[in-house]
């Protein structure tokens, strides 16, 4: 009954798979699956796109905007409260139209914080009712500047940090494209070990199948004793259900590598094994100097440094008194004809200095800004450490990955001395040479050998692709990962 079972699931297994197509899948074409078309690159795109568009909107704030406002037409019709001379209040009837237009061109000015308009506006007034009269009021041109004297100025930090947060990004994209090629890494392997268990317990249950038969053959012949007879029996039955164990974690690694590439359910991976991955020549201070000029945690630390600076000055700026210019000069006009209210021009000037001084806030102000500078004080303190940190971080996986480079070399070959020296035990055991507990020995050692190699072809692949993430530099081109698209542009 047991064999028939185990007939039946093979069978049902190699029936789902004949529906399924094969797809001989190498890693390189699983890391460029992930990169073209997995979810997580599809984030990262969109991640960059966002801040693509935010620093096109910080460079649309220091361009001229033009826009043109109006109401065409306001009607009101209402009473409104007026004093006459003797102090008594009556109700007096409101019956108009009016229609305006404004033009306006805005332009700020960085360098000062402050703000200067170009405007033209034009108003009819019609009062309704048996005699109906109409004017004009005209502005053909004004300018007006806006200018805080003693203010915090948001447009020279915002020039200190945007350009820094776009090219940061730029920075993480390809940060997130190499995380991509990690996850890949992993979910390709893992499949890969998978795949390697699942062969091996193939291979087992079938050699313990035959020892079994031979051991069968020697029992009638009582050259094996009853004691090996029933391990024999117990190392096949492991090795059947090791096989059940092997498929089911084969086909869920598998689908989990499957819907990460966003491929089709009916495609069936089969990953081959692929060459270690190695590096000519390793050297661990350009590994450091390379980490440092690429990555973007060291961007990150001037914005962070930046944005407290900022903070800070802000906060002092908000103890001083607040100090606001405002003038406007221009023409302006009024007819009862639209050429008359553009003929006969007076002059419009206007000036206007507002002061707000602070005189009594409870240390508001002060408070803040001691807390300003003690927040300053503390970014300093942990942009330090976690250099240290990323120093450290580099120089681990440096070593890391220098020393794996050997070790898989040596599990390469400790993989096929165990896989010859099981072999031998094989043909010793059908012999009578050993026991079953040396062969099953020389079969457990020789299954670990197999594992270890695969395991250690991982972390070559990873340990490379971590240390591309970290340095975002391409060992094998000799050149920079960069970004390549239709939408960048140089930074000004």
């Amino acid at each position: 009954m047991r064999t028939m079972l185990y007939i039946a699931f093979l069978f049902l297994t190699a029936a789902v798979s004949s529906a399924q197509e094969k797809l001989y899948l190498t890693i390189n074409e699983a890391l460029e699956l992930g990169r073209s078309q997995s979810i997580a690159a599809k984030e990262s795109e969109n991640v960059r796109l966002k801040a693509y568009w935010r620093y096109q909107d910080y460079r649309a704030d220091r361009l001229p905007g033009i826009s043109i406002s109006g109401t065409l037409p306001s009607l009101n019709r209402s009473l409104n409260s007026y004093q006459q001379e003797d102090g008594v209040y009556k109700f007096v009837p409101n019956n108009y139209l009016s229609e305006n237009l404004n033009f306006t061109i805005r332009q700020a000015i960085p360098f000062t914080g402050g703000e200067i308009y170009f405007q033209s506006d034009l108003e009819r007034m019609d009062q309704l009712g048996i005699d109906r009269v109409g004017n004009f009021l005209s502005v053909p041109f004004s300018f007006t500047l806006s200018q805080p004297l003693l203010a915090y100025n948001p447009y020279k930090w915002e020039k200190k940090t945007e350009p820094l947060r776009y090219e940061t990004s730029r920075q993480e994209y390809v940060a997130d494209i190499e995380n991509v090629n990690i996850s890949t890494v992993s979910y390709y392997f893992d499949l890969l070990i998978a795949q390697s268990d699942l062969e091996t317990a193939h291979q087992n249950r079938q050699n313990a199948s035959n020892l079994y038969e031979v051991a069968l053959a020697r029992e009638k012949l009582g050259t094996i004793s009853d004691s090996d007879l029933m391990q024999l029996r117990v190392s096949l039955l492991n090795a059947d259900a090791s096989v059940l164990t092997s498929e089911n974690e084969y086909l869920e690694k598998r689908n989990i590598l499957r819907i990460y590439l966003e491929l089709d359910e009916s495609v069936e991976i089969v990953p081959q094994v692929p060459e270690i991955k190695k590096i000519p020549y390793v050297d661990a201070e350009e590994i450091m100097a390379k980490a440092r000029e690429n990555n973007p945690i060291f961007n990150t630390f001037r914005i962070r440094l930046a944005e407290a600076e900022a903070n800070l000055v802000k906060a002092k700026r908000e103890r001083l008194p607040d100090i606001n210019l405002n003038i406007s000069i221009g023409t302006t006009g009024s007819h009862r004809t639209l050429a008359g209210a553009y003929t006969n021009l007076g002059n419009m000037q206007i000036a206007e200095i507002g002061i707000s001084i602070p005189i009594l806030d409870w240390g508001k102000r002060r408070g803040k800004y001691i807390q300003a500078e003690s927040d300053l004080a503390l970014v300093r303190d942990k942009i330090s450490r976690e250099d240290s940190e990323f120093n450290e971080k580099v120089r681990v996986l440096t070593e890391n990955f220098i020393d794996q480079q050997k070790l898989a070399t040596i599990y390469e070959e400790a993989d096929k001395v165990a896989q010859e020296r099981y072999n031998i035990a094989l043909n010793r055991f059908s012999v009578g040479d050993i026991s079953v507990t040396d062969l099953n020995y020389a079969e457990q050692e020789k299954d670990k050998a197999r594992r270890n190699y695969i395991y250690q072809l991982y972390l070559s692949w990873l340990y490379y692709y971590n240390l591309r993430y970290i340095t975002l530099y391409d060992f094998e081109t000799m050149q920079p990962l960069q970004i390549e698209d239709s939408y960048d542009f140089k930074i000004k």
